[in-house]
């Protein structure tokens, strides 16, 4: 029996300091962009466009929603803002 908790107890140990290991990882934040707004969407130029412009997933939607006038969204990784070196206060 004394061997058996042993046992669990290690497997218990391995398994947080396995999760305590695993870093921690933000979500990449994703853009919308109108493409071309006054004209109608063409789903196949649509996707086209945004993927050369923006490197995105381009897709038709309905706007205002209930009427036959589609709009070209695509959606994109934002762009990160450039991160500013670490200032070491103390001298």
């Amino acid at each position: 029996m004394s061997k058996q908790l042993v046992s669990y107890c290690m497997v218990l140990m391995v398994l947080f300091s396995v999760l305590l290991i695993i870093p921690k990882t933000e979500a990449q934040q994703r853009c919308t962009k109108v493409i071309a707004p006054e004209t109608q969407c063409l789903l196949l130029k649509c996707r086209e466009e945004c993927f050369k412009t923006l490197n995105g997933f381009g897709t038709c939607v309905e706007n205002p929603p209930g009427s036959d006038n589609y709009t070209c969204n695509c959606m994109y990784d934002c762009p990160t803002p450039p991160q500013l070196p670490a200032v070491d206060h103390v001298k």
